[in-house]
């Protein structure tokens, strides 16, 4: 009788706590909120802020946040999290599978494959479904390694509107658009001088430059091939190509820069990529 009640005691627990995760985002707050997510066998951390002006009788635009190689939720948000008030929008800071720390851009390149993919798009759907993220006003951002994940990303999901990877490379074949692809708005920002500017190759991948990912993007949503200018300072330029039905594939250099950008740039560059993100919204 003992072990038997122990045993459902311990059964209890397991289903509180998973009704517990199962509730969370059910239970978000105005401001920042800590939670994790039971994926494929491991608990994942979010950080979600949103509004002070958070209410449950609206939806909002959702910024999802992908840090880089090493890092943890806490700096992307960090950088990210006070446009939550500044857009009226939802900002998710996620985090890679710890103390690895690396997303899954491509399989078969990381020691261990997680998938980082299904983990987001369960998140993506859970707020869908509670009432709290527009399904039309879906947005990833990500540095480095998560970067490279938003190429994925826009690769194979059909989830987000518009995605804006930074200080990244793209993986020749892994992130190619195919006719699987859905059609989905990028920016990408990189500094002139970093490091996967001009592209790279060795054994497990060949990363394209920042020009001919473009033009693979570009080509794939057959847009124009003159693109609008705008400068932003001396040190920042836009190019934006657009095809009719109004998808628009941007290039936003930062002049002088490296793998890491100077923070007031860098800040600069975030607020032209919100503007970019945040006027396409999924037309299908």
């Amino acid at each position: 009788m003992r072990i038997a009640s122990i045993i459902l005691l311990v059964s209890c627990c397991i289903l509180h706590s998973r009704a517990v995760r199962a509730s969370s985002l059910a239970a978000l707050a105005p401001g920042k909120n800590e939670i994790r997510v039971d994926h494929d066998g491991h608990s994942r951390r979010l950080i979600i802020t949103t509004p002070r002006t958070f209410s449950r009788q609206r939806t909002y635009p959702v910024l999802f946040c992908f840090h880089g190689a090493g890092g943890k939720a806490d700096g992307t948000s960090s950088r990210w999290s006070s446009h939550a008030d500044k857009r009226e929008m939802v900002v998710v800071s996620a985090e890679a599978v710890q103390p690895h720390a690396k997303w899954n851009f491509m399989d078969n390149f990381h020691v261990v494959d997680h998938d980082d993919v299904g983990f987001v798009a369960k998140v993506v759907e859970d707020l869908i479904a509670q009432g709290i993220g527009e399904s039309r006003s879906i947005y990833a951002t990500g540095h480095s390694s998560g970067g490279l994940f938003c190429y994925r990303l826009g690769k194979e999901t059909a989830l987000f509107a518009a995605l804006s990877p930074m200080s990244c490379g793209m993986a020749k074949g892994a992130h190619d658009p195919d006719e699987n692809t859905r059609t989905v708005s990028i920016m990408q920002v990189i500094g002139d001088q970093d490091k996967s500017f001009k592209g790279t190759t060795n054994p497990k991948v060949t990363m394209y430059s920042a020009t001919k990912r473009i033009d693979v993007w570009r080509a794939f949503h057959d847009c124009g091939s003159e693109p609008t200018v705008e400068n932003h300072g001396k040190e920042i330029v836009l190019l934006t190509y657009a095809n009719r039905a109004g998808i628009e594939v941007a290039y936003c250099k930062v002049k002088g820069q490296g793998h890491i950008i100077r923070r007031d740039l860098r800040d600069k560059a975030d607020s032209v990529a919100l503007d970019f993100l945040l006027k396409h919204k999924r037309n299908w």
